[in-house]
């Protein structure tokens, strides 16, 4: 076959692609010299880039192919995903590689080679492309390997990742914390029940169960004495729907599910919040649940109370002494309950402030 000849182009460019074609005839591939549509040429010469023999020759060709060439290739042809792969890495112009990534067939692969590099238009296509981002995360990650990523593309990937991929991170592994603490409350609550069946089947014969009647045993109130006699499971209920002060009771019950559920319970105040952290008596992981909490955080009075209290632990006062005011940092400093490294650290924090 010689070059001026016209076979089907769809038959020659498939025999290319096979290795098949006969040395001649890939010679021409590679420099563009076939009879056929500039399409077609363009098509061609990508089907030769892999071949041993002229596939240099091919990569030459193709640099040096005029960028208008390549931008009406990327919109007319139909290029596969290995054909405008093969462009962008023959093609730095910008125009070419903006129309590039916009193309709906361009492979993941390709975008993310190019994210570590592109800059101006190119780059921002790529960017406000959101459905491939958010398809493929991935591509953010490259694109925090540019070099030459602008600030605003910094900011702009910064927001997409903690809006869809962080937030999202944050909530699952919420729900998955809440799914297991509902898991562990319910079969705490379900022990209790069953322990407070057994008593009463041995109160009923006749049957000292060695438990101490809590009604005897406080001294004041109806509240107090309808507390005692209930089940763990009637607290928690009780705790999410109890006043002021059946709160204040159920708070010092020796289960902290009860008063896990008292810090969850409807008409909560912050002064009774103030309250309980000043407490000697609860466990440890009530003042943590307190400390986790963003809004109480905000309050400077919960905030005191904690570090006052020697009974919190370390890990969550430590952290809130910078918050204290002034005052507050003096009386902490001068407390020889609390303890040595709470102290300490107030004492540093005000020297730092009156330099």
């Amino acid at each position: 076959m010689t070059a001026t000849e016209s076979p089907d182009p769809h038959d020659l460019i498939s025999l290319l692609r096979s290795g098949e074609a006969a040395p001649e005839i890939r010679q021409f591939a590679a420099r563009n010299l076939l009879p056929l549509e500039q399409l077609d040429q363009t098509r061609a010469l990508l089907a030769v880039l892999g071949d041993p023999e002229v596939g240099e020759t091919a990569r030459e060709t193709l640099r040096q192919t005029p960028p208008d060439s390549l931008a009406h290739f990327i919109r007319e042809a139909l290029p596969n995903a290995t054909e405008l792969d093969e462009v962008a890495q023959a093609c730095d112009d910008p125009l070419v590689l903006e129309q590039l990534i916009r193309h709906p067939g361009v492979a993941d692969g390709t975008l993310a080679r190019l994210a570590r590099t592109v800059t101006g238009g190119p780059q921002e296509a790529l960017v406000i492309n959101q459905v491939r981002l958010l398809r493929n995360p991935d591509l953010i990650d490259a694109f925090f390997e540019n070099p030459d990523l602008s600030t605003d593309t910094r900011r702009r990937l910064l927001e997409i990742r903690e809006e869809f991929f962080e937030k999202g991170k944050r909530k699952q592994a919420a729900d998955e914390a809440k799914d297991e603490e509902d898991e562990r409350l319910a079969a705490e609550i379900a022990a209790a029940e069953a322990e407070e069946v057994k008593v009463q089947a041995l109160r009923a014969a006749g049957k000292d169960p060695g438990i101490v009647d809590l009604e005897t045993s406080l001294t004041t109130g109806a509240a107090y004495r309808r507390i005692a006699v209930m089940t763990v499971s009637q607290k928690i209920k009780l705790a999410y729907s109890g006043g002021k002060e059946e709160r204040r009771i159920l708070m010092g019950d020796a289960n902290k599910l009860v008063g896990a559920a008292v810090l969850k319970g409807r008409g909560l105040t912050v002064n009774e919040v103030e309250s309980f952290c000043g407490m000697r008596h609860l466990d440890e992981d009530i003042f943590r649940k307190i400390a986790q909490n963003r809004e109480w955080m905000r309050k400077p009075a919960i905030i005191a109370a904690l570090v006052k209290n020697p009974k919190v632990n370390l890990a969550v006062t430590l952290p809130l002494i910078k918050r204290l005011h002034e005052r507050d940092l003096k009386a902490v400093m001068r407390d020889p309950n609390l303890p040595e490294g709470v102290r300490i650290s107030s004492r540093k924090i005000l020297q730092e402030r009156r330099k």
